[in-house]
């Protein structure tokens, strides 16, 4: 007997799949259901499971019967477009691309059983071309996998896209809305400094006209001069949390900045029966000098307020961070030390990495350690809950400098303030 033509036998393949298709899917999908690796398909019904498959069969039984180029290149066109809107659909329900590799692969062994069970059946077959039907369930397979890890590796793409324009524009409106509080906070303290001013102008001249010492002026006094303070405190973070600071970079002897605040400081520790003591190197850096000593002075004004025996030592030496040459600042004080209690709200709001870590530290923080402000004349002047220490963590941020706090209730704090050495030619405002 004759073999059958090539083209006779693949039309009849492409029926023989065409009538046992319920059976090729029901297979496919058992033998999907026991694959420990794909979760996702539990959740879809048949009809959602089938999905798009049957036009992706449809295109391959097509082109085994296609006549000519014409008619293959309209089955690859109907199988491109059955394969993408299959992944897609995939990706919707959830799908890893992981899974949709496998359910291929389950499908690829299903099918090749039906060309072989097609090829038991006949008879007639010669090798050249049921090895034609094989390479084209080959191709067909390879494409599908590879067409459709690409559409779902196109939609993880725009949506993480997605995700990040989304992400920039939730940062940028909440930028601004800092930007916005920060303004409110500089023009509420303005408008509050102008009423006090007023309030100190009139009790001074009521005093200054009074007979005899009036009842209360020592307390009117000390009240209005913690206000200024924590005014002062106040206008001055609105500045930075509004990005109004910018660092102005120059050469300093950081050594004898210390010295002289420190000199400055001494009768106010006197006054309270304290030591200050310094140990310094010679230190010629880069820096801000404003900001550095406002930084050091809000410590060294923190640790008076809260020690009763002993004093406060302040030390600046070279140092290394990150193989990078640096310089550090200590204040340690034997004072009472930050209570359990509050140490770790303070921690939080020193190394906090975003303003929500910050304001949950804001809410938690005792006001057991606050600093006072650099127009504070009184350590017993206290400016409100955590303001100072936002202030220096903020002034270390412009100046791209780090804080490590370590502190013992009844045994004193140390903080270690670690300065970059030098900086870029060009000084960067903070962002």
């Amino acid at each position: 007997m004759s073999a059958v033509p090539p083209r006779n036998t693949l039309l009849r393949l492409a029926s023989f799949l065409r009538d046992n298709r319920a059976r090729l899917l029901s297979a496919w999908r058992a033998s999907v259901d026991n694959d420990p690796q794909i979760s996702t398909s539990e959740t879809l019904a048949r009809a959602q499971f089938i999905d798009h498959i049957p036009r992706i069969l449809d295109a391959f039984e097509l082109q085994l019967a296609a006549h000519g180029a014409e008619q293959q290149a309209e089955a690859r066109n109907q199988r491109r477009r059955g394969v993408l809107d299959h992944g897609i659909s995939r990706w919707l329900h959830g799908y890893h691309y992981r899974e949709t590799m496998r359910e291929w692969g389950h499908l690829q062994t299903c099918l090749a059983d039906k060309v072989e069970e097609f090829a038991v059946s006949e008879s007639d077959l010669d090798a050249r071309t049921m090895r034609a039907a094989r390479e084209l369930l080959t191709q067909l397979f390879v494409d599908c996998m590879t067409e459709s890890a690409a559409a779902q590796v196109r939609l993880q793409q725009t949506e993480a896209s997605s995700r990040l324009r989304d992400l920039e524009q939730a940062l940028e409106q909440l930028r601004a809305l800092e930007r916005e509080r920060a303004n409110l906070w500089h023009e509420a303290a303005h408008d509050l400094r102008g009423n006090l001013n007023a309030v100190q102008l009139a009790a001074a001249s009521a005093f200054a006209r009074a007979p005899a010492p009036l009842p209360g002026a020592e307390i009117i006094e000390r009240t209005t001069h913690t206000l200024t303070a924590l005014l002062d405190d106040l206008t001055a973070l609105a500045r930075l949390e509004a990005g109004r600071e910018l660092r102005s970079i120059a050469a300093f002897d950081a050594d004898v900045l210390v010295r002289e605040l420190c000199a400055v400081m001494q009768p106010l520790a006197a006054e309270r029966g304290l030591t200050l003591s310094t140990e310094l190197t010679a230190l010629h850096v880069s820096g801000d000098a404003v900001k550095v000593r406002r930084i050091a002075q809000n410590l060294i004004l923190n640790g008076l307020k809260f020690t009763e025996r002993g004093g406060v030592h302040v030390t600046a030496a070279p140092a290394r961070l990150g193989g990078v040459d640096s310089w550090q600042l200590t204040v340690a004080d034997t004072g009472v030390g930050i209570s359990e209690r509050a140490s770790p709200a303070i921690t939080r709001l020193l190394r906090a990495a975003t303003r929500e870590d910050e304001a949950q530290a804001r809410s938690s923080f005792a006001p057991v350690h606050t600093l006072p402000s650099e127009s504070s004349h009184m350590p017993g002047s206290a400016t409100g809950e955590g303001v100072g220490l936002i202030i220096v963590k903020r002034l270390c941020e412009l100046l791209d400098a780090t804080i490590h706090i370590d502190s013992t209730p009844g045994s004193g704090t140390t903080f270690r303030i670690m300065f970059p050495r030098a900086y870029s030619p060009s000084p960067a405002p903070r962002p």
